[in-house]
Formats: structure tokens, sequence, C-alpha cells
């Protein structure tokens, strides 16, 4: 017996028996750190990544984007500027703050951080924000992470309920709940749910049937934008 269902499916309250599997969160590929300010720099920071590691990380990035600005300057000044060598200076200068104006102000290095993570994230941004050469802004929102759940439910006993439902309605007794309680057991199974994407059930000879579902989980997440004043 195998069943197979897709779509919003609630999960009920798992037994003790369940094992959970959190799969690893999705990223885009990280590019170069030589690449243009079209492709965003990003810092993913676990709860155990050093954090003088990620600081190191960041200013490097920031001096690399710094460099790239310098250069384009220096390149639009040579072709625009047409007086003596002694005004050069001056010429790249004006140069690179109309660049930066341009661009609604320096590249951007983003540090990102969820769940246990976010701490760490917080004390890097606090870091940064002591500095009075660096720019500190802070995002926050969520993510959906993808859990894997299994379990096993004896057969036999689901079986054994159906019938004597059947039997119930043949004789034609009927219990139905007050409509008090059935919203109430409504309002309880939507407490805390965590949406179900997909839902596999396969039985065996035993009496036993192994209950597979794929679950999305909302975890937070902070974003830390730094860049060079």
């Amino acid at each position: 017996m195998n069943k197979i269902s897709t779509g919003r499916i609630e999960k009920r309250k798992l037994p003790k028996s369940a094992s959970i599997s959190k799969r690893p969160l999705l990223r885009p590929s990280i590019p170069s750190p030589y690449a243009g300010s079209s492709q965003p720099k990003v810092i993913y920071v676990g709860s155990k990544t050093p954090f003088l590691s990620a600081v190191k990380r960041t200013e490097k990035l920031l001096q690399l984007a710094d460099k790239r600005l310098v250069q384009a300057g220096t390149q639009s000044a040579k072709n625009n500027w047409r007086r003596g060598p002694d005004d050069e200076i001056q010429a790249i200068a004006e140069e690179v703050e109309h660049l930066k104006k341009k661009k609604d102000g320096n590249e951007e290095v983003v540090i990102k951080g969820t769940g246990k993570a976010i701490s760490k994230v917080m004390g890097l941004a606090v870091w940064f924000q002591e500095r009075e050469e660096y720019v500190v802004r802070l995002k926050t929102g969520s993510v959906g992470a993808v859990d894997d759940v299994r379990y096993e439910e004896e057969c036999q006993q689901l079986k054994d309920q159906s019938g004597e439902s059947d039997r119930t309605t043949a004789a034609g007794i009927e219990n139905e709940q007050p409509d008090e309680a059935v919203a109430k057991k409504k309002r309880k199974s939507k407490e805390g749910v965590t949406r179900v994407v997909k839902r596999e059930e396969d039985g065996d000879e035993d009496g036993k049937r192994e209950i597979r579902e794929t679950q999305i989980r909302q975890v937070s997440v902070l974003e830390v934008y730094v860049s060079l004043r």
C-alpha cells in the first residue's frame, strides 16, 4: 500500500517516536570576491563561525569594493580630464565621489545569520557600528526551512477504528460532536502548525505503516549591511 499526497496538509501532533531531520538551508551560489558591484557579497555566519574570521572576511570584501571604485574613478578621470598632471589626484577624487552618488553610496557587504547565529550576527553589527569608518544597517525577515519527518503507526488499530465507525453508522446510532467542541478541536489543531507540503505512506504485511512528511518551517533571519563611509 503506497499513498502519496501533496498540497496544504496541516501537520498533526507527532508521536514521541517520530524523528525529524533538518535539511540545510537553500542558498544561492556565492560569487567571487573580485566580481563587480552587481553581484551581492554575502557572508553566511553560523553559530560556530569564529567572530574575528567573519570580521576579517567582511573587511577584505569592503577593501576590494573600495579598490574597484577607485579604479573606476581613475579610468573615468583619465577619459574625461584634460588638465595638467597636478590636477590628476583631485580629478580622481571628484570622479570617485560622483560614482558614489550615482550608485547611491558605497558597495555593501551583507552578513546573514539564522536561528542561534542571530546573536553572533548582532555582535558583528555592534562591532562595525562602533567604528566611524563603517555604515551599518539592519534588516530582519524569515526564510523557509525544509524538514523531513518519519514515524510509524499501527495500521491494524486504524482498521479497527474504521470498522467500528461503519458498524455504528449501520446501526443508525448518531453520535455527533457539538458545534462548539468541533470548533475548539479545529482551533487546537492549528496552533503551532508547520505547513506540510508532501506526505507519503508505506504499509507492510506486519500491520505497520511508515509515514514520511516534508514540512516547511519558518526561520528568523538577520541581515547586516556594512559599507565604508
